[in-house]
């Protein structure tokens, strides 16, 4: 996720975080975040 937020990539931070478990991601304050972020500026292009 912090390579992908780096380099702007939110597509693939959404595309994995597809794939990790919703109660992983919940559990995970920094992935979350990285995650309502990217969902947020994806929209945004």
């Amino acid at each position: 996720f912090k390579k992908a937020w780096q380099e702007r990539d939110y597509a693939t931070i959404v595309t994995v975080a597809g794939k990790i478990p919703e109660s992983v991601l919940q559990e995970d304050a920094k992935l979350l975040m990285w995650y309502d972020q990217a969902l947020t500026r994806e929209g945004q292009d």
